[in-house]
């Protein structure tokens, strides 16, 4: 039996320069980004989600959605959707903030984190593979679309219409079809 216990695997491995990846032809997948495994991605329980992050240089990765104690989301209001935008998870506590020498607060203890597009269909994995209220999360990206609807009009009627959605209805109709 494989051992299947990484927060994330992906199709590739971390090149030595910021932004290189190299061996994403190979059938396993590298734990952590990193570390090569026996594992392919069939091998991976339903609770891992596969996703996109500049995080991880975009290459394809598989997220563990179970056994996450905190979340935490910071939007960053400028003209993209989630592009800019963080969802910070932590397997093991709490998460908490610190400030850094120039006066910025910080998470500081998160086990990894994803920028990007697949934020909300990650948020509604970790509802369904978590013992967590994501309420505020939620909340927070919702916040976040309804800033985006006001200040990117063009875009926004681009993507979603002329109309006010909830984003995670319009996510969760996407996953039923």
């Amino acid at each position: 039996m494989k051992k299947i216990n990484a927060y994330f695997y992906t199709e590739g491995k971390f090149g030595k320069r910021i932004g290189e990846t190299i061996d994403n032809d190979n059938e396993y997948l590298y734990s952590l980004g990193y570390y090569p495994t026996k594992i392919k991605k069939e091998d991976l329980p339903g609770y891992y989600i596969k996703y996109r992050s500049r995080v991880n240089w975009y290459m394809t990765g598989y997220l563990k959605t179970s056994g996450i104690v905190d979340i935490d989301y910071e939007a960053l209001h400028i003209n993209h959707l989630f592009k800019d935008d963080y969802l910070y998870i932590s397997y093991k506590e709490k998460l908490r903030k610190e400030k850094n020498s120039w006066g910025h607060e910080n998470f500081i203890n998160y086990d990894t984190c994803v920028c990007g597009n697949d934020i909300v269909p990650i948020v509604l994995a970790i509802k369904d593979n978590s013992n967590l209220d994501i309420s505020t999360v939620k909340q927070k990206i919702q916040d976040k679309v309804n800033w985006y609807r006001e200040n990117c009009k063009n875009d926004y009627i681009e993507q979603f219409g002329d109309r006010n959605i909830d984003i995670f209805d319009f996510f969760e109709s996407k996953r039923k079809r």
